[in-house]
């Protein structure tokens, strides 16, 4: 499956990219999220609500404010990346997330549209909402 997104907030980038440097930061901003356990080598297992298995990732380009891109072990296979832009108001976070389950074959892709896809899209919509949350409450440090 392939989940695109380009997304704007009234927040400076140094605000919105530490949500995104480590899949240990993920937490913070998906609430689906358990707690995560390091396995050595930049890689983290991030346990999944109503998920079997734990989404296993670790980050493989870091470039502050400005572009974090991973990829996906174990069950769960594929990639990531998230661009920082700046706006006039804030900051829009494009990217991608491919991610696919391994194991099932041919059968893989009709398991995602009809019980995966939807799942990580709501994720990353539960990310987008409390990003706009934190733009929307009141900062003194702003």
């Amino acid at each position: 499956m392939l989940i695109e997104f380009d997304e704007h907030f009234d927040l400076p980038v140094e605000r919105v990219y530490p949500y995104f440097r480590s899949p240990r930061d993920w937490t913070r901003l998906y609430g689906a999220f358990g707690e995560v356990e390091e396995r050595g080598e930049g890689w983290y297992a991030i346990p999944l609500r109503r998920f079997p298995f734990p989404l296993v990732a670790r980050v493989v380009r870091d470039e502050p404010n400005r572009r974090v891109a991973w990829v996906f072990g174990g069950f769960w296979r594929g990639e990531g990346e998230v661009s920082f832009v700046p706006t006039d108001r804030g900051v829009a976070v494009r990217g991608y997330e491919r991610i696919a389950t391994g194991g099932f074959g041919a059968l893989s892709r009709v398991l995602e549209q009809l019980f995966l896809e939807r799942r990580f899209r709501q994720v990353w919509a539960s990310g987008w909402r409390r990003l706009r949350r934190e733009a929307e409450s009141p900062v003194t440090d702003r």
